[in-house]
């Protein structure tokens, strides 16, 4: 590919827009089917699935998402950060024809999993793309905008899918209802193919690579300014970044090393990276997403209050997403990640009761399906603020250089598999459980507060290489009181600077 002429500011722009537009196909793919498989069309076209089924139809996406994320993990590092988002987009193409012209059970779910792997591909590669183009201080707030896009996603599917069932009545009953939703899929990869070409590749996937001559240049570009690749500051900053590689080059010569720990922690690691997408997936979120007009039916609203309701719940859902880009650098990582784990499950815990009192108290029913559909909307606000980028932005920075990749595959399988088996088990959940269900994620959700406090450490204000710090100078795994270590939250890692001292202390919680 040509290297891109804009530097500075406009490069930027252009990188998140980039990654932007392939979050936005990573959001509309994962919400359309929410308001498509109770359409009659869809049922009869399928041969009336069974609910166990029609939950494999609708989780075998997430199958293939798990595939993507293999695939990331085997190849992603040969492949670089720009080529494997493309071929991602390539592989959705794919699978959104074949999901559009599925005409068969199988050729359905064959093309829901193609779709699949390349998302799960993008779910990979865009967040350490961005983490890695990004400084310190800005890195946190960007993911969170870059995430906010899925939401965004989410959104247009949900009001698609709502134009198509109640405002084109002359479509009633047709298959014309679920097959456009499902093509418009195929509109978003255009923008990341005529967006790429302009952008630059990753300088820290380049130093890991050997092209350690490229590191300076693209440094430079991103910096803007007039800067050139002979400023100290950008000469500085790359040498930090390649000996950085040249050292975990060293460090981690066989897949054996790298699973074992080592200096670098990297077990422990990938441990904290794939526990992030277990957590996310657990709070039950997917469920909502994938079965909101399910979920809205089932505390007593109508078909088209259903539908009306999703769209509500995706809105609020696209508010708390966009909250956290006012505080995630101040509060950290992991104060954020106990907040959503806090009130998503209080949430829960509220939606059973209200589900308790209409099953047993059917004059009340009325009122307490409209407590419920409260409780929903609130569950999705308070994913928002508190999980919905954390997933991502968390293992993207957690992992050591030559690790990032493989670390970040780590945490969209344990996403995407704890996904599959969520929505796989939903609709026999709904139907044998009830109300009784949604304590399940309750109970999970808050169960992760404790272990986030002991176990994780704080991100924020470090910039990449200090992570690598601080592993090396705390190996045990209970980090709750050093946790927010050479963290400045005021911001004053925007440069990618790391301390001399290995044991200075700059802030200690109480």
């Amino acid at each position: 590919m040509a290297v891109p002429q804009l530097t500075g500011r406009p490069l930027q722009a252009l990188v998140y827009a980039t990654a932007g537009a392939a979050f936005l196909l990573f959001g509309y793919d994962q919400g359309v089917m929410g308001g498509l498989v109770s359409l009659e069309s869809f049922i009869q076209r399928f041969n009336s699935p069974s609910p166990g089924l029609l939950g494999f139809m609708v989780a075998s996406y997430d199958v293939g998402c798990l595939l993507g994320a293999v695939f990331a993990f085997l190849r992603g590092d040969k492949l670089g950060r720009r080529w494997s988002i493309i071929y991602s987009c390539i592989i959705v193409l794919i699978g959104a024809t074949l999901q559009t012209a599925a005409y068969s059970r199988a050729q359905y779910i064959v093309g829901r999993i193609v779709a699949g792997v390349g998302v799960g591909c993008i779910s990979v590669t865009v967040p350490i793309y961005a983490s890695e183009c990004a400084s310190a201080s800005s890195r946190g707030k960007l993911v969170v905008v870059e995430t906010t896009i899925v939401i965004i996603g989410i959104t247009i599917s949900n009001f698609t899918n709502f134009g198509f069932v109640f405002g084109r009545p002359e479509l009633n009953g047709k298959e014309a209802q679920w097959r456009i939703p499902l093509g418009l899929q195929m509109i978003f990869p255009p923008f990341v193919f005529l967006l790429m070409p302009f952008v630059v590749e990753s300088p820290r996937w380049l130093a890991a690579v050997g092209r350690s001559d490229e590191v300076a240049d693209v440094l430079a570009k991103l910096r803007g300014g007039g800067a050139t690749a002979d400023s100290p500051q950008i000469q500085q900053q790359a040498r930090r970044i390649i000996e950085t590689a040249a050292h975990e080059a060293e460090l981690e010569s066989s897949w054996k090393e790298s699973f074992a720990g080592g200096e670098l922690q990297n077990l422990r690691r990938l441990i904290l990276a794939g526990s992030t997408g277990f957590l996310h997936q657990a709070t039950g979120i997917n469920v909502v997403i994938y079965y909101a007009p399910v979920i809205f039916r089932q505390v007593g609203l109508d078909d088209k209050m259903s539908y009306i309701m999703s769209c509500v719940g995706s809105i609020c859902f696209l508010v708390g997403s966009i909250l956290p880009v006012l505080y995630i650098e101040r509060i950290g990582r992991r104060k954020t990640m106990m907040l959503g784990a806090w009130t998503c499950g209080i949430c829960m815990g509220m939606i059973a009761c209200t589900g308790a009192i209409g099953r047993y108290y059917p004059a009340r029913a009325f009122a307490t399906g409209w407590a419920g559909s409260a409780f929903v909307l609130l569950f999705q606000f308070s994913f928002g603020i508190g999980w919905n980028s954390m997933n991502w932005l968390y293992a993207s920075e957690i992992g050591s250089l030559r690790m990032r990749n493989k670390t970040a595959a780590v945490q969209c399988f344990c996403h995407w598999g704890t996904n599959f088996l969520t929505v796989m088990v939903a609709p026999t959940g709904f139907a044998s459980l009830g109300w009784r269900f949604y304590l399940v994620w309750m109970s999970v959700t808050l169960a992760a507060i404790p272990y986030l406090y002991f176990c994780f450490p704080e991100t924020a204000g470090r910039s990449l290489e200090q992570m690598d710090d601080f592993f090396k100078t705390y190996p045990q795994w209970n980090i709750g009181k050093v946790a927010n270590v050479w963290v400045d939250l005021g911001g004053a890692g925007g440069q990618d600077s790391c301390k001399e001292e290995a044991g200075a202390v700059h802030h200690q919680e109480d």
